[in-house]
């Protein structure tokens, strides 16, 4: 549901000023020559030039050992080279020196769930979205709504998607999947309403094979026959394999 991302957003916040400063500060300064180092390497891991981000990450911590941007970028490059184990120490590295850090607690929540340590990342996603100072806490609720699903804590899941929509009510995902509970619990005027919220927060895209299937099942409680047609013409034309369309067939039979 989740694009896997390293979010190197926030490490923007290293000034581009220190950058064009580098040379001249890296011996009055080194902890500012540590981190224009950081910043640089940043720049070379989202051109994918690991090889280059590395020495200057591994100059930075040279620079200033204490620096917990400097682990926490190392830890994007090694989890990106697919070294886990690495990739970790440097992420707990990075918290270890700055136990308030959002960023790194949310990168190291995504290295934990790719590695199916769910009550793990779950940890630290909750510590980086109740941070009001990070920017980027409604990627880190997101998380922790999607593990809750997935460990099959419907309350929980319910009330973090719930949380979500209010940071950013924009989402798709949260509205369709509270439409479902919704409907699941034969609350259909609440089923209805996020759903018709998820169709205005798509816009032009197509529906996902759950939002087309839920979509007939509401529009058959309407007697909206026009609907349900255009949402069951959809469904076999985009997701003939889908689990939803063989669910559709079973109850429905072929359709149009």
């Amino acid at each position: 549901m989740i694009k896997f991302s390293f979010t190197l957003m926030m490490i923007a916040l290293l000034s581009a000023c220190a950058v064009q400063e580098f040379e001249g500060e890296r011996k009055a300064n080194p902890t500012a020559a540590a981190r224009a180092r950081v910043a640089i390497a940043a720049e070379y891991i989202q051109k994918n030039q690991l090889e280059l981000a590395q020495q200057h990450l591994q100059r930075a911590i040279e620079q200033d050992p204490k620096l917990p941007e400097a682990y926490n970028v190392m830890g994007v490059l090694l989890e990106k080279d697919d070294n886990f184990k690495e990739s970790e120490q440097n992420y707990r590295k990075a918290l270890s020196l700055k136990a308030e850090y959002p960023q790194a607690r949310h990168n190291y929540g995504v290295l934990l769930h790719r590695q199916k340590r769910y009550k793990e990342a779950l940890a630290q996603f909750e510590m980086a979205a109740n941070d009001l100072s990070y920017e980027r806490r409604d990627v880190s609720l997101e998380y922790v709504a999607n593990i809750a699903l997935q460990m099959n804590d419907i309350v929980k899941a319910k009330q973090h998607y719930q949380r979500l929509l209010k940071i950013n009510p924009s989402l798709t995902t949260p509205a369709l999947v509270l439409a479902q509970f919704a409907y699941d619990d034969k609350q259909f005027d609440e089923a209805e309403r996020f759903y018709q919220r998820y169709l205005r927060n798509i816009g032009k895209e197509s529906q996902s094979a759950q939002g087309l299937w839920l979509g007939i099942r509401l529009a058959k409680l309407k007697n909206d026959h026009n609907a349900m047609a255009n949402y069951e013409f959809f469904l076999k034309k985009l997701y003939p394999q889908s689990p939803e369309y063989q669910e559709y067939i079973k109850q429905f039979g072929t359709g149009t």
